[in-house]
């Protein structure tokens, strides 16, 4: 049988920490400044340190934006899931591997199916975070057969794929 691969690229919306980190580090951007301005006025000759400093600052802002600017990039293949984190749409790094042959089930996030799973197990969540979206959870087995919980956000040929490989395991409600 020829198996395909399935690609899906999800945008993660900014998580309220990310959004506080990135204020955080304008603000305090804005202070440095501000004390740069007032110290300059008076002590010409400390304007070096100052350089330093902002340029100091400046680095530690890119490095806060780059770090919550976060996209997912699922590969479905031949039962298997990878994820891969892309930040800031130059780097990316291998999350997981996930087996879906050795899935209980995966329903959407609130769906009636989800009602007796448990929350002591293991939970990655690689999911868009966006109510506009429908993530899904999935209860899988991991290579220690341990039961873990996925969460992730399929688009629709995703879906699609999963519900025609594992038609009794998927439900989509």
């Amino acid at each position: 049988m020829f198996e395909t691969v399935v690609e899906c690229l999800v945008k993660r919306k900014i998580t309220l920490k990310a959004y506080a980190g990135r204020c955080g580090m304008i603000f305090l951007d804005a202070l440095v400044l501000a004390i740069i301005y007032i110290i300059a006025a008076k002590a010409p000759f400390i304007m070096v340190v100052a350089f330093l400093l902002v340029v100091l600052c400046a680095v530690f802002t890119y490095l806060v934006f780059r770090n919550t600017d976060v996209e997912y990039e699922y590969s479905f293949y031949d039962g298997e899931m990878s994820v891969d984190k892309i930040m800031h749409r130059s780097s990316r790094k291998k999350l997981k591997r996930f087996n879906f042959s050795k899935m209980d089930f995966m329903a959407p996030e609130g769906s009636r199916h989800l009602g007796g799973i448990s929350s002591q197990r293991k939970q990655y969540d690689y999911s868009a975070n966006d109510e506009n979206l429908t993530s899904y959870i999935a209860v899988l087995y991991d290579e220690r057969n341990n039961a873990v919980e996925l969460k992730f956000t399929p688009n629709e040929e995703l879906l699609e794929k999963l519900t025609k490989t594992y038609p009794r395991k998927v439900y989509t409600d």
